[in-house]
């Protein structure tokens, strides 16, 4: 009976530390997707401005936009 306490205790325990790991990745992910908006923003005002931007960048920034996983409702 104990072992099964002591395991379900430490199960307790890393479902709790996955948990938080999972909440900082979104937390990032959102971070990193926030910077990415803002870099595609300022290549395209570089652009307008005559300033040229390689197409590969750009193609790369606009296609990681749409990789991250949708956030969820907790």
């Amino acid at each position: 009976m104990t072992d099964t306490r002591s395991m379900r205790s430490d199960n307790a325990r890393l479902m709790e530390t996955n948990l938080s790991l999972l909440l900082e990745c979104r937390e990032m992910d959102t971070e990193i997707n926030e910077m990415r908006e803002k870099l595609l923003a300022k290549c395209k005002l570089l652009e307008k401005r005559g300033i040229p931007v390689p197409q590969q960048f750009l193609e790369l920034l606009a296609s990681q936009q749409g990789s991250q996983i949708p956030p969820t409702n907790p």
